[in-house]
């Protein structure tokens, strides 16, 4: 009877009163099921915040899917089905908010692309035993969310007869609510409410907001921790470092990271960048390397934390800097921290930097170019001034080839060169060259920032004793796939992702090696090789020694900033949140009938696990 209440078509409007009081009931009971199973915090606004604002997000998201439910209806000229066609959809909704109570106790992350694909596949039987008593139980929770189901449409139908506010009037309602929440979000990340923040970590699928720039600028005071403080609220959500780092250095070395911003691999070249290629004979050369994103957060906070960037949230939350320097602050380093734009978003000052935040500084010129001479100046002037008699950490972090800037009348080394870029007027059939040309020569002005330094180094008797790594953060395609995609961002093709990396290591033999690595593997070769910690490298990263490799059979995990990749065996396997994996070449060009070994994806997910705590 329920789901057969006939229906007429001139009481549509009046008949479905009830789907939106019947999406707020599943919202409630999502909340519920999902609260049995989150940490419950101490203090009191840090419970109202996880329980309104995790009612918030579910009834947003059930209001969401009672409008398909309408729009199913109205295409199909099937209203007088909403009943059994909402039954049937709430029933699998409540079904993925049990399976992500289970998978976040299992992993201490929500449901993804990639653990869908694991079930889906059925490669998740080969890593579980299903007995019969288990599958009896699921049997018993599919009729039991059935059975609930056709409660909360009876309830509905009743609640409905006891207000007067419509769908629309609802729906608004709860959507203004949610925008508020959002903006609270944003003025708790900006105000130091850490106890309300920290909670978004269990709240499933949960965007985040921040609006410390838009508050800064309105005048009012955005909070910020003491450096080398971690908030203790969102660390609980974080087993990092799974055990206390146990280091000894004899000897520290100078280091000094020279980052290219969007600086692809095949650049590296006596062509386009002299100075830097003539570095090679003398270095640790990795030329299969890649980036963990094409973007500049992922791909900067997996160079300098060893990590996925799949713990760019987490980190962030608690404000967790990169362990490297609470080594170097233990051994009183001076430090040297250039950004040519602005190092403060991506937040990199309450993540990688979060220890040295009020030593960071970002060039004072109009342009990217001047920007990065501008920095290199001042870094020249730093170690012309530095204390001797301490070790030193410098970062520049040049922008000119992504900003595709040059200094007035530098000379154009490749020609025909765009003169200005204009993105609206590039297409699939726009040709490259002269765009290329111009990146180019932006490689090439900061190879002669590069060679500046390095001959300051060299007149201060620095090279013996000083690690200088030269590496980018991600690449930049110019269409080379054929798709129309320019820049980076766009997707995880060899040119997005493919970036040098050289190592010139004072005492070490200049090796080339063709082995699969990540920028993942940075971290754990700095604190291991240079700083002697003898942690298994599972206590605080997710990569490898450059120089123990594990070969090239290995999954790589990339992020951007909505999408995830696996490179594996020269060709990557793209993976949407619904758990769909395509794979395709390093072109893009899609590849039938392959994919991912299942021991690869479980692998990746240990990884993505191995620092988080459900409670």
């Amino acid at each position: 009877m329920l789901l057969s209440r006939p229906l007429g078509i001139e009481t549509h409007r009046h008949s479905r009163r009830w789907l939106a009081m019947f999406a707020l009931l599943n919202a409630l009971i999502m909340t519920a099921v999902t609260l049995t199973h989150s940490p419950w915090p101490e203090a009191t606004s840090g419970q109202l915040y996880l329980v309104l604002g995790m009612f918030l997000h579910f009834s947003v998201l059930s209001l969401l899917l009672v409008f398909l439910i309408v729009v199913i209806g109205f295409l199909l000229r099937i209203q007088k089905y909403y009943a059994p066609i909402a039954t049937v959809l709430f029933v699998i909704a409540q079904l993925i908010i049990i399976t992500n109570v289970k998978v976040f106790s299992l992993y201490h992350f929500h449901l993804n692309g990639m653990v869908v694909n694991l079930v889906l596949s059925g490669a998740l039987l080969e890593n579980i035993a299903f007995s019969w008593v288990m599958w009896l139980s699921i049997g018993a929770v599919l009729l039991i969310a059935i059975a609930g189901q056709l409660i909360l449409l009876a309830l509905s139908r009743k609640l409905s007869n006891t207000h007067k506010l419509t769908n629309r009037q609802m729906s608004g309602l709860f959507l203004s609510a949610y925008i508020g929440l959002q903006l609270f979000n944003g003025c708790a990340d900006a105000f130091g409410w850490n106890t309300v923040t920290a909670q978004n970590r269990y709240i499933p699928w949960m965007p985040t907001t921040t609006m410390r720039s838009s508050l800064e600028k309105m005048g009012f005071e955005v909070v910020q921790k003491a450096e080398g403080q971690t908030l203790p609220d969102a660390m609980k959500g974080l087993n990092y470092p799974r055990n206390p780092l146990q280091c000894d250095t004899q000897k520290p070395l100078n280091i000094l990271m020279l980052v290219v911003d969007s600086l692809r691999a095949d650049q590296l070249t006596a062509e386009v960048m002299p100075h830097s290629f003539q570095l090679r004979a003398k270095s640790q050369v990795f030329d299969n390397h890649y980036s963990s994103s094409n973007a500049t957060r992922y791909g900067l906070f997996s160079m300098m934390y060893g990590l996925s960037g799949s713990y760019w949230k987490p980190m962030l939350a608690a404000e967790q800097g990169s362990l490297l320097f609470d080594i170097t602050a233990q051994h009183n380093y001076q430090h040297f921290i250039y950004g040519s734009s602005t190092l403060t978003f991506p937040e990199f000052d309450r993540t990688i930097f979060s220890r040295l935040r009020q030593e960071l500084q970002q060039g004072n010129a109009k342009t990217s170019a001047d920007n990065d001479l501008d920095i290199a100046q001042r870094f020249i002037a730093d170690l012309q001034q530095r204390s001797p008699e301490k070790p030193f950490f410098g970062f520049l972090f040049f922008d000119a080839p992504h900003g595709f800037s040059l200094p007035e009348n530098y000379p154009h080394r490749f020609e025909p060169m765009l003169e200005q870029v204009n993105y609206l007027k590039l297409n699939k059939n726009s040709d490259p060259v002269p765009f290329l040309n111009l990146y180019k020569t932006t490689a090439h002005y900061v190879d002669s920032l590069i060679q500046q330094i390095m001959d300051q180094l060299a007149q201060q008797e620095l090279l013996d004793n000083t690690l200088v790594i030269i590496t980018s953060d991600h690449g930049q395609e110019f269409n080379e796939t054929g798709k129309n995609f320019w820049g980076h961002n766009s997707n995880f093709s060899l040119w997005q992702t493919k970036v040098p990396l050289m190592l010139l290591w004072p005492g070490r033999e200049a090796t080339i090696t063709n082995t699969l690595s990540s920028h993942e593997d940075l971290i754990p070769t700095l604190l291991s090789e240079a700083f002697g910690c003898s942690n298994p490298i599972a206590d605080y990263s997710t990569g490898y020694s450059l120089f123990a490799l594990p070969g090239n059979n290995r999954g790589l995990l990339m992020e951007s900033w909505s999408d995830r990749a696996m490179l594996y065996d020269n060709h990557l396997f793209l993976i949407n949140p619904l758990g769909d994996i395509d794979a395709v070449d390093q072109n893009y060009k899609p590849v039938d009938h392959l994919q991912l070994p299942p021991q690869i994806l479980t692998d990746n997910i240990e990884r993505m696990s191995r620092f988080l705590k459900s409670k």
